[in-house]
């Protein structure tokens, strides 16, 4: 009877006549885009194309498993092997329908900390950096032998010494940025699957774009700090460029791809023509969210125009009204340009209510239920990419499970 009721529920499903409505109706129009379920580096850029292993483009997307930016110990929820494979697709040995629901991605952003990296947990003793970089390293591995691509982004610094704990988004990298990576790249160079994201959002204006690109001083930047419990300070400190962080990735010997964010908090890639960052296997990352300035109106100007002549990815994106149409939008342009996309975040903050859209968090549990509306449609959107019926099969069993759970409708 499981069995048949299954078979009559796929019926319905691939209908897009779900008497649940439209929350897991998978859309039926066929995909044109390369697609890959999982990773198959190493990659290299040949134009404004990524290509794998075998030479094809491919396209990576995925989701970002927030926490490893301000949790040292790995507390922010599982850090599983169980947990990290529901990101991906269903497959092989891993596969257990019971776990939770299978988001199908084949990429998964994992944000670090250059404090607990380099330092510790200033002066806390289960913080400390050889630990950290233990427990990255456990967790890239069993991503790696999932067969899930790994970006590790760069998303927090300590303003050379002046944030302790986690550290700080702050304007720029710092110093000390060039240390982090150094060593990064040094560990995961002969990972064909991992890529750099050299800094998360550099929020300086596209008229600075030098200091974007080459570093400058930087005076009284207002930084949200992790040692103070989200206090504000004012910070000064020597900031280094993209092309200095390229540099010293390529120096160890990596040839993994790296990722470059524009100016305007990761945004804006307009100083692309007059201040590109000179080297191999770049990808320029773009992060739109739903604010004044990045409306889809604004999305051809500010990155669009650029996927014609560069390789270029979306590794953050979202919204905070708990809505769908901002990201739906935002998909279907990126399909059309044939850009990859990464969203955040994979990530519980709250357990349901209003309080989800705090943040853009795609689920309510570490089962992998999808958040309302925006989690649901990126959600969606991932098994769309899907062709091989019997993991369609899966993931419908993935959906109707998710159901069942209580996603909401």
């Amino acid at each position: 009877m499981i069995v048949a009721g299954l078979v009559v529920w796929g019926i319905f499903f691939w209908s897009g006549q779900l008497c649940t409505g439209k929350v897991f109706a998978r859309t039926t129009q066929p995909r044109v885009l390369p697609y890959s379920a999982t990773a198959h580096g190493p990659y290299s850029v040949k134009g404004n194309q990524i290509l794998d292993a075998d030479g094809k483009p491919y396209l990576f997307h995925g989701v970002a498993r927030d926490g490893l930016e301000y949790d040292c110990e790995g507390q922010a929820g599982p850090y599983t092997r169980q947990s990290l494979a529901l990101m991906g697709t269903p497959s092989g040995k891993d596969l257990d329908i019971n776990a939770g629901s299978y988001w199908g991605g084949n990429t998964v952003r994992l944000p670090l900390s250059q404090n607990f990296w380099l330092k510790g947990g200033s002066g806390d003793a289960n913080c400390t950096s050889a630990r950290y970089q233990a427990l990255v390293k456990r967790i890239v591995d069993d991503l790696a032998s999932l067969q899930l691509n790994v970006i590790l982004d760069l998303h927090w610094v300590g303003a050379n010494g002046q944030v302790g704990k986690g550290g700080a988004e702050a304007a720029m990298p710092d110093t000390d940025s060039v240390t982090f990576w150094q060593q990064v790249a040094k560990v995961y160079k002969e990972y064909p699957d991992v890529l750099f994201e050299l800094y998360n959002e550099p929020h300086i204006s596209p008229q600075k774009a030098v200091c974007w690109l080459h570093g400058c001083m930087i005076t009284n930047d207002k930084a949200r700090s992790n040692d103070c419990n989200g206090c504000f300070k004012y910070l000064t400190y020597q900031a280094v460029g993209m092309q200095r962080l390229v540099d010293a990735v390529r120096q160890v010997g990596a040839k993994n791809l790296v990722l470059v964010a524009g100016t305007n908090w990761g945004y804006d890639l307009t100083h692309l023509p007059t201040y590109a960052v000179q080297g191999e296997n770049i990808v320029y990352d773009a992060h739109p969210y739903n604010y004044w300035g990045k409306q889809p109106a604004d999305w051809y100007a500010g990155f669009g125009k650029f996927a014609a002549a560069y390789p270029l990815m979306v590794s953050e994106f979202g919204s905070y009204d708990c809505g769908s149409n901002y990201v739906e939008q935002l998909l279907a342009y990126l399909d059309t340009l044939h850009v990859g996309w990464v969203a955040w975040t994979w990530a519980v903050a709250a357990s349901s209510g209003d309080q989800v859209c705090s943040i853009p968090q795609l689920v309510t549990d570490y089962r992998g239920t999808p958040s309302k509306s925006m989690g649901s449609a990126i959600y969606q959107h991932l098994h769309s990419y899907v062709r091989d019926p019997g993991t369609q099969w899966l993931l419908m069993i993935s959906d109707l499970r998710a159901f069942k759970r209580g996603a909401p409708r």
